[in-house]
């Protein structure tokens, strides 16, 4: 063990020798305190090859966290910290996500927050922050109406120098150390209980609105290969290997090895740590098919222990092919065997919006009519449902509307808004309006866990930085994987939502129905098949459903058409109805006629008075 006084530099204040204890364990006994010390291990294999890193185990790092840190994380409690309760969300489908990088939420000017706290964990702790008349970023969250953020990876990563923050930008999908936090988000990333307070802020900001927190976790992969700190302290151990080589499940280099038992007790000890340390509320999981079943449900099980109420969801898919055999692998088709883990619906947003992967693809709302059957489906949950028989199988696939993480844009790929301006560039400004209104509109009316990306409630847009002399064509002027892309491209840009507003009138309003009415969130299969009923409209492609219970009735249709569709309302439902929401986000309480109308490229909800 190698002592050092600081994070960095030529400062090492003693090395002392481990000594081996029981079952492949070694320990050192330390007769004083090192708090404000630094400490790395240096490894030796068959007394030749020696290695310095830091502890994998380390929770708390110096600058760009080449070296653990020994801190007092008691001392790093907010004033409040043990006082503000955790948000209690007993069904996952009460949850509304809303998907945050810490630097965009906060870096741009028109954020309204104070500059020093730009693009940092303290972005999210200023109050009453406008761009003009609207409402930014934290105050933003609570008008919107959400119940989670979840983070972007605000885990220690590799490629933004602390010491130079602006120079570079990343996501954070290049792991460095698990259980550190990344410290270009900190006032002060020199001192290691800065980004700890700070974080813990963030936190506790969010719960005191009633807001919860998940953690974007990225265990498939290590940034480095065989100079990772895991290569380093055990060659080959927690990667998965072939032939001495590393296996490339997740398209970056290497994968890790979730099926070894250690690999396994680190995830645990690391997630058992942020959810008890900072009170996290749930996990989302990176290339999650790459990690096996029987530890996800450890995984689940354990944290369960922490918090009864803990959330667990990830990628059911991999980023390359691993050697793990794909039935054991948590991937989206394997659901069944992880009933309480949820999975991002790909089939349902594809369905929707267009395949991902297709630029210029179309989904229902913007002109395939036949995606209407895959759409059913998500309206389901993606579970089996009575009436869909032999629809749409292979969008089949939840064992309950929880496991179902309904999406249309996240952080990966075009935006919804670029996506629509190339998909339907030949629609009208207004028409593709109405398309991303109804895009949200599917989201939100489905059964399942609706997750929205940040600013996508007012078109966010991802725009190539000019160069001058260059002419790009109307793919390239839109940055389809901005992972690395300047703050130009990332950064939201507040003023939009003045100039969108009434998209997020609408889906605010959204939002609030859903959040009001318990039919719109089941939590079960059963459920949905006794609540849940699809019935005919003039027009085969238009969908019509109607929620009902003992003493509520909903009714909505969805029309991809870009001109005005009927339905009539079922006889078998008894009563009056009313508009509960058009296509403006408006409810009017007169009564109805049983013929209905809807507007071009819409839903319509209506409720039984």
């Amino acid at each position: 063990m190698n002592i050092y006084a600081d994070g960095t530099g030529n400062n090492r204040v003693e090395t002392l020798p481990f000594y081996h204890s029981e079952q492949g364990t070694w320990y050192v006994e330390l007769l004083r305190p090192l708090y404000g010390y630094f400490y790395t291990y240096t490894y030796e294999f068959d007394y030749k090859n020696r290695y310095e890193t830091i502890d994998i185990y380390a929770k708390a790092c110096g600058i760009n966290g080449d070296r653990g840190a020994v801190i007092d994380f008691s001392a790093t409690n907010p004033p409040e910290w043990e006082t503000t309760p955790q948000p209690v969300c007993p069904n996952p489908c009460e949850m509304v996500v809303y998907e945050c990088h810490v630097r965009d939420f906060s870096k741009d000017v028109s954020s309204g927050v104070s500059p020093e706290n730009r693009g940092k964990f303290a972005g999210f702790t200023e109050p009453d922050t406008l761009c003009g008349t609207q409402k930014t970023c934290f105050s933003h969250l609570k008008e919107l109406g959400i119940t989670h953020v979840q983070l972007l990876p605000v885990a220690d990563y590799a490629t933004v120098d602390e010491t130079h923050p602006d120079r570079a930008y990343n996501w954070g999908y290049d792991p460095k150390n698990y259980n550190c936090l990344e410290g270009s988000y900190a006032s002060d990333p020199t001192v290691p209980e800065v980004r700890v307070r700070e974080f813990k802020q963030l936190v506790c900001n969010l719960h005191n609105a009633g807001i919860g927190v998940i953690m974007d976790v990225v265990y498939n992969h290590t940034y480095a290969s065989d100079q990772s700190a895991f290569h380093k302290s055990f060659p080959f151990y927690y990667h998965r290997s072939k032939n001495g080589q590393f296996t490339n499940g997740s398209g970056c280099g290497n994968e890790t090895a979730s099926d070894h038992a250690m690999m396994r007790k680190f995830m645990r000890d690391s997630l058992v740590f942020w959810a008890t340390e900072y009170k996290i509320d749930g996990f989302r999981f990176d290339l999650m098919g790459l990690h096996d079943i029987d530890t996800m449900n450890y995984l689940l099980e354990e944290l369960r222990k922490v918090n009864p109420q803990i959330i667990l969801y990830g990628e059911g898919w991999t980023g390359g092919e691993s050697p793990l055999h794909s039935s054991r692998l948590a991937l989206k088709f394997n659901a069944g065997k992880m009933p309480q883990i949820g999975l991002f619906n790909d089939n349902h947003c594809g369905a929707i919006k267009g395949e991902n992967f297709n630029a210029y693809g179309t989904g229902y709302v913007s002109g395939n009519i036949h995606a209407s059957a895959t759409i059913r489906r998500g309206l389901a949950g993606s579970c089996p449902h009575w009436q869909l028989h032999n629809i749409a199988q292979d969008a089949c696939w939840a064992m309950s509307p929880a496991q179902s993480m309904n999406y249309v844009e996240v952080h990966d790929n075009l935006t919804l808004w670029d996506k629509l301006g190339l998909s339907a560039k030949h629609d009208t400004e207004e028409e593709r309006i109405k398309m991303d209104k109804l895009c949200a509109a599917i989201l939100l009316l489905s059964q399942g866990v609706p997750f929205f990306h940040l600013g996508q409630d007012f078109l966010r847009t991802k725009p190539r930085e000019p160069e001058e002399g260059v002419a790009f064509s109307e793919l390239e002027a839109i940055v389809e994987n901005s992972y690395n892309a300047p703050d130009y491209t990332n950064s939201i840009k507040w003023a939009r939502k003045q100039t969108y507003h009434e998209v997020f009138a609408y889906v605010k309003a959204l939002i609030a129905l859903r959040r009001a009415n318990p039919l719109f969130r089941l939590s079960t299969q059963d459920a949905v098949n006794r609540h849940l009923k699809f019935h005919a409209a003039d027009d085969p492609n238009v969908i019509v459903c109607s929620l009902a219970d003992e003493q509520n009735c909903f009714v909505f249709g969805l029309n991809p058409y870009a001109a005005e569709q009927w339905f009539t309302i079922p006889s078998e439902i008894a009563g009056v109805f009313c508009t509960a929401l058009d296509e403006n986000g408006q409810a009017d309480d007169s009564a109805l006629d049983r013929r209905v109308k809807i507007p071009p490229i819409s839903a319509l909800v209506l409720k039984r008075i």
